[in-house]
């Protein structure tokens, strides 16, 4: 009876710490937050832009007349979308940028996000606190606001497209991005194109490459059979359109692979070369065996895809390798900072306009002093004033009026944009995946830095097991230890 006993006492201090200071432990170091939105409601605010509509056809032109010249699309073969060094560094204050290759673009970011980076880039990434907006189509009190808010800050890389193309152009843009894009990637390449510009991952040395890439083998072997039985001619004859189309697309990382093989200043000798080679160049077994991926052991890791000095001078440090964020971290919180890395507290929030609201009250308490005082007595004056808090001045927050429709009432992001006192978040911009892409990225993140975690916690129920069958066997030998004793 006394270790029933022992066991209901163990029992209440586990539950009471489990299901009551831990929670509220982690309430107080994990501050409530906005909840992740995967529609970007927020930018509505910017105007809406009806991607739905977009006219790929349209798209393309725009693209090659708007993008190209910054931009390369490295799944398509044709020249005009592949013109750009792609090793040229584009100078951003005393840093530089290459700018990203977009063929993936439209299966791993929202498409309403995409549209509204195209127009302004800096009020999609949510970096306004660093960069210069897009102050185009304001009217003139808030243009002034606007012209003085970006002074002394600096100018992001990309251009923004607000007033040089209209809301149909850039859903058109959209559409061709989304029509080009493949129908699926690996979790490896999501994070590649989302994250690696940026971030390393020294953990990951090809070692899971084949569970990364088995699809894309699985793809091309078949086409290799058949070529082999067939001949190349007749495999060309008989391919399917989605076939061909994905030859296409082997074709273009063929050419995209020679020119990394390439320095800056030869890529500028070969581009046009390169460019205007065709499947009979490479041959057809050999563009699809050349294709095939396999694990090659990498010391290194998969490094930042950027120069580090670089990101160093561009962002003032560089970013963390990922490696083991999926184990500091977790999941939960891993996807919130992913869809919005610059997510503010909203006590933090709300605590930000109550200061407003004091600062102001204060200020007229100073305003409104005689003027006849002397100096030494408004001093004083002055420091009474600095102590005095919103329960002196009777402040409480006010009802949330500026508030959008899918937000809680308990979310004042607009009213502290409104009144200037926003706080800041991290520097690391909103990148905009898709829910989708941003489940691969950390199901890489998961496979790299925690490659054991399901085996792990399959073996929960076993360790249970096993120390309830050890618990009772302990008692039967007490008891019968004692009966023998008695």
């Amino acid at each position: 009876m006394r270790e029933i006993k022992i066991f209901i006492v163990v029992a209440f201090i586990i539950g009471v710490m489990y299901y009551g200071v831990e929670p509220l432990a982690h309430h107080a170091m994990h501050p409530a937050t906005a909840p992740s939105d995967y529609a970007f409601k927020d930018l509505e605010k910017l105007g809406k832009i009806d991607v739905e509509s977009g006219d790929a056809y349209e798209g393309r032109e725009l693209f090659a007349n708007n993008c190209a010249s910054c931009h390369t699309l490295s799944s398509q073969s044709e020249a005009v979308f592949n013109s750009r060094n792609p090793k040229t560094v584009q100078p951003v204050g005393e840093g530089g940028v290459v700018p990203p290759d977009l063929s993936n673009a439209g299966l791993i970011f929202d498409s309403h996000f995409l549209a509204h980076f195209i127009k302004d880039p800096v009020r999609a990434s949510l970096l306004n606190s660093k960069f210069q907006v897009s102050c185009e189509g304001l009217d003139e009190h808030a243009m002034a606001t606007c012209e003085s808010s970006n002074a002394g800050k600096e100018t992001y890389p990309m251009n923004a497209f607000n007033g040089i193309l209209s809301d149909k152009e850039i859903a058109d843009i959209v559409a061709f991005l989304k029509v080009i894009a493949p129908k699926q990637i690996s979790d490896k390449e999501v994070f590649i194109e989302s994250c690696n510009r940026c971030h390393s991952a020294i953990y990951d040395k090809n070692q899971y490459d084949s569970k990364f890439y088995a699809a894309h083998n699985a793809q091309v072997q078949p086409l290799i059979n058949r070529a082999e039985n067939d001949g190349e001619e007749m495999l060309i004859a008989s391919l399917s359109e989605q076939d061909a189309s994905f030859l296409n697309s082997l074709l273009a990382q063929a050419k995209s692979k020679e020119k990394s093989a390439l320095t800056e200043s030869e890529i500028d000798e070969h581009n046009d070369s390169i460019n205007d080679k065709t499947i009979e160049h490479y041959g057809v077994l050999n563009l699809l065996r050349n294709s095939l991926l396999e694990s090659t052991f990498n010391k290194e890791g998969l490094q930042a895809a950027t120069d580090s000095n670089l990101i160093k001078a561009y962002l003032g440090n560089n970013p963390p390798d990922l490696s083991m964020v999926i184990r500091s971290k977790g999941t939960h919180e891993l996807a919130a900072f992913i869809n919005n890395p610059q997510r503010v507290p909203l006590i933090e929030i709300q605590q930000s306009i109550i200061n407003k609201l004091v600062k102001d009250k204060r200020e007229e308490e100073k305003a409104a002093l005689s003027p006849n005082l002397s100096q030494k007595e408004k001093e004083a004056l002055y420091k009474q004033i600095d102590l005095r808090d919103a329960q002196y001045y009777h402040i409480a927050l006010p009802a949330n009026t500026a508030k959008s429709p899918w937000q809680s009432n308990d979310d004042y992001t607009n009213m502290a944009q409104e009144m200037g006192v926003m706080p800041q978040g991290k520097s690391m911009p909103r990148v905009g995946l898709t829910k989708q892409a941003e489940a691969q990225v950390i199901s890489y993140l998961q496979t790299i830095g925690d490659s054991k975690k399901e085996d792990r916690d399959s073996l929960g129920l076993w360790f249970i097991a096993f120390f309830v069958l050890l618990s009772a066997l302990a008692y039967m030998w007490k008891t019968k230890i004692w009966r023998d004793l008695h």
